[in-house]
């Protein structure tokens, strides 16, 4: 789960720090929007049974260990007995950077209850993680450019775009007066390939040209772009001397393939502390458009979650334009699009100046993605492909 996720959870929910491991998981998976839990959800609601880990929260994770496996602090390990445990049929992997390839081998041969591993993957790929790709049985990705690069590398991939949890709208106020905010942007600003060095640059772009725009941006660390601006540096050595063979040795180069510039007073200046969970669906809701700019991994298609959350909620979505949007909404009926940061402008202006048209066009997007763009299609989608797979 997204950290920032984590933290609001922990900070609304003391006591669940004095539950048994069981009511502590269910406490959160019940209440996060994240994708874990709004599949979860999805997934029993089916019929299937199913558990989730989440292997990033130490607190909970402690909580396992201490009820049930107390010989090992190796995260790995730990995950594994969960795994071992549970005995399940299908393995689903969000977060293949909490495996490697010696783990993937052993928990075949060791559990033998599993019939396939899958792989949900919706981000930049590094050769580490190619490698754990290329043992799945089958990966599912959100965009057709991912999907394409996965085939390319001999990756056995799906298609499956990102779906809305539809139980949101029954937890965040509908009945809420007009939208009276102009223009907002919410997400995340993070350097490096395959990032948003172009998501950061246009909207550089948007504050010097002073529109008004809200941001609510989860921003790097100063830590962290130091790090990578030090990774370049390196490349641009290596490069220099000619000794590239030893880059192989060394994956954390490949965190430093661009160069990295910190960030424009204006855009610090201009953001305010990023939100989470229902607190950023419920913000969707009072600005007039929500502007949506994919990041690079995407390439030339869109997929990312915010094209169906903020349709989802009834917000009016402006997004950068990408080949395949046609094939998700009727482009300037259901959402609207942009190509440049000059459009972008123009459109922002074209849509709060026609409040009714702008209405429409936000209620035509929630129509379309609450027929055809949920978690729950998207959980049959999935049960599909595995039924699929196991018959061959």
């Amino acid at each position: 789960m997204y950290p920032g996720n984590l933290e609001s959870f922990y900070s609304r929910f003391p006591e669940a720090d004095a539950l048994s491991y069981k009511d502590h998981s269910k406490m959160l998976l019940e209440d996060t929007t994240e994708f874990a839990g709004s599949y979860f959800r999805a997934f029993r609601k089916l019929g299937v049974e199913a558990e989730c880990v989440i292997a990033n929260d130490k607190r909970l994770q402690n909580k396992w260990k201490k009820e049930n496996y107390n010989r090992s602090d190796n995260r790995k390990d730990l995950l594994f007995e969960q795994v071992r445990k549970f005995q399940p049929e299908i393995l689903s992997i969000e977060n293949l950077s909490y495996t490697d390839t010696r783990w993937l081998k052993e928990i075949r041969v060791r559990v033998k209850s599993i019939k396939l591993i899958m792989a949900y993957h919706c981000s930049p790929i590094k050769t580490s993680i190619y490698e754990r790709l290329k043992m799945m049985d089958f990966a599912i990705t959100c965009t057709p450019g991912l999907r394409m690069d996965m085939d390319k590398h001999g990756i056995n991939a799906y298609l499956v775009y990102h779906g809305f949890d539809s139980g949101i709208l029954n937890r965040i106020d509908v009945d809420r007066i007009p939208a009276e905010k102009e223009l907002l942007f919410s997400g995340s600003l993070a350097f490096g390939a395959g990032f948003h060095n172009d998501r950061i640059e246009f909207i550089e772009s948007l504050l010097k040209d002073n529109t008004r725009i809200d941001l609510y941006t989860n921003l790097e660390k100063r830590y962290k772009i130091r790090a990578l601006q030090f990774l370049h540096f390196a490349n641009r050595l290596i490069d220099k001397t000619g000794t590239n063979g030893i880059k192989k040795y060394f994956p954390l180069l490949e965190h430093g393939i661009l160069p990295v510039r910190n960030y424009s007073s204006i855009l610090l200046n201009k953001s305010f502390e990023p939100v989470f969970g229902m607190e950023m669906y419920q913000l969707f809701t009072k600005y007039k458009v929500v502007l949506n700019i994919h990041g690079e991994a995407s390439g030339s298609c869109a997929g990312n979650m915010r094209l169906f959350e903020v349709s989802g909620v009834g917000s009016c979505l402006l997004t950068d334009n990408k080949s395949n949007l046609k094939t998700l909404f009727d482009i300037n009926n259901e959402i609207v699009t942009y190509n440049s940061v000059e459009e972008c402008k123009s459109k922002v202006r074209w849509l709060s100046d026609n409040e009714n048209e702008r209405r429409r066009i936000a209620l035509a997007g929630q129509k379309r993605t609450l027929n055809y763009h949920t978690v729950e299609k998207r959980s049959l989608q999935i049960l599909d492909i595995i039924r699929a797979e196991l018959s061959d």
